[in-house]
């Protein structure tokens, strides 16, 4: 009997890692790859993510300003190229849960961090959410304002499919002074070759004008050593000689040698973290690339003493606050199927467990495969990472794949996010195009798209400034002026299997009112096979769904209230907008399904809700 040959693994297993590591330091292999690299520079220069990326897939963007402020100057004398702070996705964690003032975390930061460049972000689709329908002034005020506020960089990363709304925005971004640093969001799939990224790159390319360097972006964690070559290889040959940097996550543990490799083949920036907030769904630490490329024979200009020191003072607010510090994680074939990016996954995982549907997770991971595949293998990045997610959410939650489909869904499928690599499933397109909200997208415009700022200050706030007006946009409902910052968070979960189901019906998730501000606490029992407790009081509880209310609109997704657009006593019809809730950082609209007054309103804008929560009465 003749047997096919088996095929070699395309990842290192750990042997081979070790081996993998040796072969880089011989000289003699080293110098060869050093003469193909046609006179690159062998200097290093490392972009730091440890006030960005870093705490968002570690601590869920909970990290304070008061954690920041002692370790800044300290920071400034590292010597990175540049030190990354969060955009507008952690200023709603800023507002809302930290209490802070965004703007004036810039601000006392670039007050402390005078040498080392800040960089920020922009979207060039919306500020925060992605529903693509922010006005261009508004994006446009954003970049001004990020850069009065003491940005000097900016990392953009959904120009995915619009370059001509890209090269708009940069080219302001630019005029401010600014530099603009795409990125090249990769992500694996059979479709996604090497003549897809050199076709991406060289649309990069021909905007040179208002692009200062390329960012190489694996924000999944799912880029293999010998694919860091092959894509580092296409980039270069494609990017006309403008500068490469490299950022990938550690999901997969693979990301520390993929960074060597990049630099082998020509990236002279990378991103890292310092140790306590590096691996684990994080970037590399920064001490252990740094001392990897320099056994390579690379050069820095690091200081290791203030890097140290640096690293010693998150490890302390660790301990201090409890949260997580990152630790390698094991290689695990099914990331590579659901491709889930750090930060979502802990923003995914915390909002499953807000609704007490966090045992769920290992099945809604398992539905992103199927419904990315469906919508032709889109890149799971901001703004498709969260597309595809919210859509599986609703498939798992609802019991019934595409009975609910998420507004940006409609609007992926009608072509409106550009169009994806292979077509889309078309049983989906039917399916979507079935639907009896797909009539409110065909030929949609963005509303008020060219609105200018100052109409939108005359109907929001006319005391405003820019800076508040810009939140109140950003945070609907959240008043802008903001009381004392909260001194303690809740630390973010970064299990990512499934706990143990407590018995049917355990009250699991509690509302506590605390001087008027409302909680959601969730009580977590440990369950063992010898120690159940009493298993017969908690199946006395009541089971099956309430009865609803005459004229109940309930929520029918789970996440918070952005705002509420009418109020008791208005008269409205079947259809009209009387909610937006955020869920999977989508803002979703809620319809009235039918007619009538509203004579209660059951929430308050800030609450967390779950589906079968009833919002108000229309009768």
């Amino acid at each position: 009997m003749s047997h096919a040959p088996r095929k070699k693994p395309t990842t290192p297993s750990p042997d081979k890692n070790v081996i993998y590591l040796q072969k880089f330091s011989e000289k003699k292999e080293f110098e060869n790859r050093k003469e193909d690299n046609n006179g690159m520079s062998n200097k290093i220069e490392f972009v730091d993510q440890t006030l960005r990326d870093a705490q968002q897939s570690l601590w869920g963007f909970t990290m304070r300003t008061d954690h920041m402020t002692p370790i800044a100057e300290m920071m400034d004398k590292v010597g990175y190229r540049a030190i990354t702070t969060v955009g507008s996705q952690a200023f709603t964690v800023q507002v809302r849960n930290l209490n802070e003032d965004p703007w004036e975390r810039i601000r006392v930061l670039s007050r402390l961090i005078k040498r080392t460049p800040l960089r920020g972000s922009y979207q060039i689709g919306s500020l925060s959410s992605f529903d693509l329908s922010t006005p261009r002034e508004i994006i446009t005020l954003w970049i001004k304002r990020s850069v009065a506020n003491g940005i000097k960089s900016f990392w953009i990363c959904d120009y995915q499919t619009d370059m001509e709304k890209f090269v708009f925005f940069a080219r302001i971004a630019k005029a401010e002074g600014a530099e603009v640093v795409p990125a090249l969001m990769y992500t694996s799939s059979p479709v996604h070759d090497s003549e897809h990224w050199a076709r991406k790159t060289r649309l990069l390319a021909e905007a040179k004008d208002c692009v200062d360097r390329i960012m190489i972006e694996d924000a999944s964690g799912v880029i293999t050593p010998e694919g860091t070559r092959e894509l580092v290889s296409t980039v270069r040959k494609n990017c006309e000689g403008l500068a490469l940097e490299f950022h990938s996550h550690c999901n997969s543990g693979l990301a520390p040698l993929c960074y060597l490799e990049a630099i082998q083949s020509g990236v002279t920036t990378v991103h890292t973290a310092v140790a306590p907030l590096a691996n684990g769904t994080s970037l590399p630490a920064t001490e252990t690339i740094l001392r990897n490329v320099r056994r390579l024979g690379y050069s820095s200009d690091l200081d290791e003493d203030a890097l140290t020191a640096v690293s010693a003072h998150f490890r302390k607010i660790a301990e201090r606050e409890g949260l997580p510090v990152g630790v390698p994680l094991e290689y695990d074939l099914f990331h590579f199927g659901h491709q889930v990016p750090g930060g979502m996954m802990t923003n995914l995982t915390r909002q499953l467990r807000e609704v007490g549907v966090e045992h769920r997770l290992n099945e809604i991971l398992e539905e992103i495969v199927l419904v990315r595949k469906e919508f032709g293998y889109p890149v799971m990045a901001t703004p498709y990472s969260q597309i595809v997610g919210a859509q599986a959410v609703e498939n798992v939650i609802t019991g019934e794949r595409y009975q609910q489909i998420t507004d940006e869904a409609i609007k992926y499928v009608l072509g409106y996010y550009g169009e994806p690599v292979v077509p889309i499933d078309q049983n989906v397109v039917n399916r979507v195009m079935g639907s009896p909200r797909v009539k409110q997208f065909v030929n949609w415009k963005p509303k008020g798209y060219d609105k200018s700022v100052e109409e939108f200050r005359r109907e929001i706030g006319p005391e405003l400034s820019d800076d508040e007006l810009l939140l109140k946009i950003l945070i609907p409902g959240k008043p802008v002026k903001q009381g004392e910052p909260k001194k303690t968070v809740t630390p973010p979960s970064i299990k990512a299997a499934a706990p143990v189901s407590p018995p049917i019906g355990f009250p699991t998730e509690f509302n506590v009112d605390v001087d008027g501000e409302v909680f959601s606490v969730k009580i977590s029992p440990v369950w063992s096979q010898t120690e159940k407790g009493s298993e017969e009081e908690t199946l006395k509880k009541p089971k099956g769904p309430k009865e609803l209310p005459p004229g109940a609109v309930v929520c029918g997704m789970a996440g918070l209230i952005l705002s509420i657009e009418v109020k008791v006593g208005d008269s409205i019809k079947g259809g009209d907008l009387v909610a937006m809730i955020e869920a999977m950082k989508m803002r979703r609209h809620l319809h009235s399904p039918h007619s009538g007054v509203v004579k209660e309103i059951c929430t308050r804008e800030g609450e967390m809700v779950v589906p079968e929560d009833v919002l108000m009465l229309v009768e």
